[in-house]
This record gives structure tokens, C-alpha cells and sequence, in this order.
């Protein structure tokens, strides 16, 4: 008999994992399309943003997907998420947040978990607040 293991409500798995099974003699999937190997959307990097200055990563959604959540790679306490607009929609209500928030190791970033059109446009603006020009990267796990 072959063991279960239950998965979490919260859990949202990628539509590639839904379709395996928890059973050990399935096999993965041969007719998988492209849009479901992509679990990543990259919004680019800025190798040297100036001290105080403000960039802000815009890409156009190439497929219909869900953003699920952000995250920016920045040395430490290196500056501040000023905006995040996906389709229009702005995510960020009040100042600024610490890019710390959205750093690959927090395991309690924001989820946003948003349907996105193909064709739309997803811009984040962030800020350096350093003394020294600083590198930043961005990228949603999406869905």
C-alpha cells in the first residue's frame, strides 16, 4: 500500500506538481506545455544604481500568469521598495518597505498571488539608501 502525505490548505502548488502524483510508480508528465516549466519572471538587474537614486524594473507579461511573490537580491539593508504596480493595481500602501521584506531567504515575504493578462505591464520601483552605488535585482515566482 502506497503512502500519502497530506498537503497543507495554504500550500499552492505549480500546476507542473499538480498533475504528479504522491504515489511512487507515477511517472512525470510528457505533455507538459512551456508556460507550465516557467516558475520564475524575471524583472531584470541593475548593476550599479547611484546612492539615493531610484530605478524601476518594467517588464510586459508574456503569457497569462499568476505572481506570486516578489523577490528583490540587493546587499543588506541596501534601499527600499518604493512602488510594485502589477496591471495597474499599486501593491505598496503607505512609505517605502525595506527590501529585506522581499529577500530570497525571508520565508515570510509577501504572497500577492495575482492573476496577470498577457500583454500587461509589472513595474517595481526601488530606491538605494546607501552612501554607495549598490546592485539590484528583481524577479516574481509565479504560477
Amino acid at each position: 500500500m502506497a503512502a500519502t502525505m497530506a498537503t497543507p490548505a495554504i500550500y499552492k502548488r505549480n500546476r507542473f506538481f499538480q498533475r504528479l502524483s504522491t504515489t511512487c510508480h507515477e511517472k512525470v508528465p510528457k505533455q507538459i506545455s512551456a508556460d507550465e516549466l516557467n516558475v520564475v519572471f524575471g524583472l531584470g538587474r541593475i548593476g550599479a544604481l547611484a546612492a539615493g537614486a531610484v530605478h524601476t524594473f518594467s517588464v510586459t507579461a508574456p503569457r497569462d500568469l499568476f505572481v506570486r511573490d516578489l523577490v528583490i537580491a540587493c546587499a543588506a539593508n541596501a534601499g527600499s521598495v518604493t512602488s510594485i504596480n502589477v496591471s495597474g493595481d499599486e501593491l505598496v500602501l503607505g512609505d517605502a518597505v525595506p527590501t529585506e521584506a522581499f529577500a530570497a531567504g525571508n520565508q515570510s515575504r509577501p504572497s500577492f498571488d495575482l492573476p496577470v493578462t498577457g500583454g500587461s505591464t509589472i513595474k517595481v520601483t526601488v530606491r538605494n539608501d546607501t552612501a554607495a552605488a549598490a546592485a539590484f535585482g528583481a524577479s516574481f515566482n509565479i504560477d
